[in-house]
């Protein structure tokens, strides 16, 4: 350790790390020499390519990283990414085993073993990974992000292995992921309000309908599925931060994630007992006899979740159209809620800062500034979505619905 801390300068940087994925190769040579194994990695040429920027890696250099590089790096990282960058171990006095994850052991081949060649794909996905890819311009940053952000959301569902904690941060951006559809789905949802009572009520009562007996909870299988990304999310952001940031100051701007989130949560507690669990009264409604009037497509019509037949089976449902009037006549309401929207728009794009440049959405180097922008403009029209109903519903009055007599007041 006295010689890897000569070499910390820019010019000269070495950092030694104990990485996940290395522990399983040392385990004999641990044995042997009684210590924990770390393996001494030079990155004085990776530099200025690392994702994270270069004060991130020169802030240990010549210093142990392994608890700091562990909490922020999946187990292959080393492997895939900076193989070659693996020079020796602590107190051995012989190469290093190669850092396992990629598709080769570059070490161990140099030092006479027989290794496996990296094939065709992975030197392509090196070689798309440090510039555009085959798509260049904002058409390949589009692309490449979509992909890896669906990519990312698909495998919150399938195939996983069973729950394992551990300190990467896998969990936290696909739970982010998969809430971040969520919202805009929930968005699109709600611009319904701004159609009338029959369409919000109907969009509403659309969840209801998939209503099952899983797990003994009175709710439908997406908003289970939802609390638990949501639960996921939180814990493995709460423990992030109390493993790395705490250490920080708030002035470092380390802890605005951690803030803004606890301030999220404590928003949809509130909204979830005032809307999804609010007392309202009834609202007579025809809903389709399958989950969607699909005949309205046809028509070119938007009344997706209710239907106006003559004789249509009438049924009771939560007057969420009236609740939402009754709540945001209050300005204090309007005000508390876009607060918190402007909180979301905040957490958003710091979080979206941190995913871009993340091994697992495999979006080329170059594309992670135009991205990272795309990021904002989402969130951004995100946020007026959210922030035009509160507006709406406390300016104008509420609207009859097909089946009433004459138009309601608030």
């Amino acid at each position: 350790m006295a010689e890897v801390g000569k070499h910390n300068t820019k010019s000269d940087c070495w950092v030694p790390c104990h990485s996940l994925s290395f522990a399983k190769q040392a385990e004999k040579h641990e044995q042997r020499c009684k210590r924990s194994p770390v393996q001494v990695l030079d990155v004085t040429s990776f530099l200025s390519e690392h994702p994270g920027g270069e004060l991130a890696i020169l802030t240990f250099a010549g210093k142990d990283a392994t608890e700091e590089f562990n909490m922020i790096h999946p187990p292959d990282v080393i492997g895939k990414y900076a193989p070659d960058s693996v020079i020796g171990m602590v107190g051995s006095g012989a190469p290093a085993p190669a850092a396992s994850g990629g598709l080769a052991e570059p070490l161990l081949a140099k030092s006479g073993h027989q290794g496996k060649d990296w094939s065709k794909s992975e030197k392509n996905r090196e070689l798309r990974m440090k510039g555009e890819g085959k798509i260049g311009g904002w058409i390949g940053a589009i692309l490449y992000m979509v992909l890896g952000f669906l990519k990312e959301v698909l495998f919150t569902i399938v195939p996983q292995k069973n729950v394992v904690f551990n300190g990467d941060r896998v969990g936290l951006t696909r739970s982010a992921m998969f809430l971040f559809v969520f919202i805009i789905i929930h968005a699109v949802g709600n611009l319904h309000v701004f159609l009338g009572p029959d369409d919000f009520n109907g969009y509403g009562y659309f969840y209801v309908r998939l209503y099952w007996t899983g797990f003994g909870m009175k709710a439908n299988i997406v908003e289970e599925y939802i609390l638990l990304a949501a639960l996921l999310h939180v814990v493995v952001a709460l423990k992030r931060t109390w493993d790395i940031s705490m250490n920080y100051s708030v002035a470092s701007g380390k802890l605005n994630l951690a803030f803004s989130g606890v301030t999220l949560l404590t928003f949809m507690m509130i909204h979830l007992y005032q809307f999804r669990f609010g007392d309202t009264h009834p609202y007579v409604l025809c809903p389709p006899p399958y989950l969607l009037n699909l005949k309205t497509l046809l028509a070119l019509r938007l009344n997706l979740f209710w239907v106006d037949d003559p004789g249509c089976k009438e049924v009771a449902v939560r007057d969420i159209y009236r609740m939402e009037f009754e709540v945001f006549q209050s300005l204090g309401w309007v005000l508390f809620y876009l607060a918190a929207v402007i909180i979301f728009s905040t957490h958003m794009c710091l979080g979206w800062q941190k995913v871009v440049p993340a091994p697992a959405l495999e979006i080329p180097k170059k594309y992670h500034g135009r991205a990272i922008h795309m990021g904002y403009i989402f969130t951004i029209f995100i946020a007026l979505v959210y922030a035009s109903f509160p507006f709406y519903c406390h300016i104008f009055s509420m609207s009859g619905g097909s089946l009433s007599g004459e138009p309601a007041t608030p």
